[in-house]
């Protein structure tokens, strides 16, 4: 399953992109630009939408509603954005929020890595295969691999929920301690806090799969 999906804008309508800064957008989205409204959707709904699928269990459709909801959020809240940090942190923020709300509606936890393939070097294998010592060992090492990926969510999903977030935003979306501490509505300090405990917890949980 592919998370790159999400598009809330036919690219067919879409006119070039503009050179117009994300301010300037805001500006003309506030008032009820269409086109300046579609553009910002435009230049954030990829990343936007895995960050949802991330907090979806990758569920395709619920992860393009909450996208949804969010842009619908923060268009309806644009005069509360004061450009003291980029629109991008603003929204992400707002998006954040709702995906947090939309997993505890629902009672779900959230994945912070795709999905785990099934690779077919574990499964269908002929005896000329069982019997040749490097298909063997590769039937191990994907087999292994499925565990420790089983194995890595399971820790991060059991992680206080602040440290999930932060970590996910981090690890899996590169975002900066500073755009974290906004998008979460807390002190750096705190951000890293939260990033240090969950870092430690998930290298004792693993300590042995590395030495191993």
């Amino acid at each position: 399953m592919n998370p790159q999906r999400g598009r809330l804008i036919n690219p067919e309508n879409r006119q070039p992109l503009s050179p117009l800064n994300d301010v300037e957008l805001v500006d003309r989205a506030r008032s009820r630009d269409q086109w300046a409204a579609e553009e910002l959707v435009h230049r954030y709904e990829q990343k936007a939408y895995a960050i949802a699928y991330h907090f979806t269990d990758g569920n395709v459709q619920e992860a393009e509603d909450l996208t949804q909801e969010a842009f619908l959020k923060a268009f309806q809240n644009l005069e509360h954005f004061r450009g003291d940090s980029s629109f991008y942190t603003w929204f992400y923020r707002i998006l954040v929020n709702v995906c947090l709300d939309g997993r505890r509606r629902n009672s779900r936890w959230q994945k912070v890595f795709l999905p785990w393939q099934s690779s077919s070097a574990d499964k269908g294998i002929s005896p000329e295969e069982r019997a040749d010592p490097e298909a063997h060992e590769h039937s191990l090492k994907a087999i292994r691999e499925k565990e420790l990926s089983k194995e890595i969510r399971n820790s991060i999903k059991s992680l206080p929920e602040k440290q999930r977030v932060a970590f996910q935003l981090k690890a899996f979306h590169g975002m900066s301690i500073s755009e974290i501490a906004h998008v979460m509505n807390t002190a750096e300090g705190t951000v890293k806090s939260h990033l240090f405990r969950a870092t430690h917890v998930l290298r004792e949980k693993f300590k042995d799969w590395e030495e191993g």
